[in-house]
């Protein structure tokens, strides 16, 4: 379900947020700007903006259920979008 939330706040906000990868970030392929995001068996979701191949600036939300419905996707999307556009801002400061 996040895979769908992601793309649908990534359509509307004209970005493409993908799944962290630490493969990637082994081999510094992350680069300027890229937005990534990872979640814990505790339904930690953090959502990344990469300034370089190294480091990161991460927006943590805490989902309070896991997302199987469309109404826990539909409650948990504002916040979502939120810190997505955290991620942007923080880019462009």
């Amino acid at each position: 379900m996040l895979e769908r939330l992601f793309a649908r706040i990534g359509s509307e906000l004209g970005v493409t947020v993908t799944r962290y990868s630490f493969g990637k970030f082994q081999h510094h392929e992350y680069r300027l700007g890229d937005l990534t995001y990872d979640y814990d068996s505790s339904f930690q979701v953090k959502v990344c903006n990469w300034p370089n191949t190294v480091n990161h600036r991460c927006e943590h939300l805490e989902s309070p259920t896991p997302i199987v419905t469309r109404e826990d996707e539909t409650r948990f999307e504002g916040p979502l979008r939120e810190a997505v556009k955290k991620s942007l801002h923080d880019e462009s400061s």
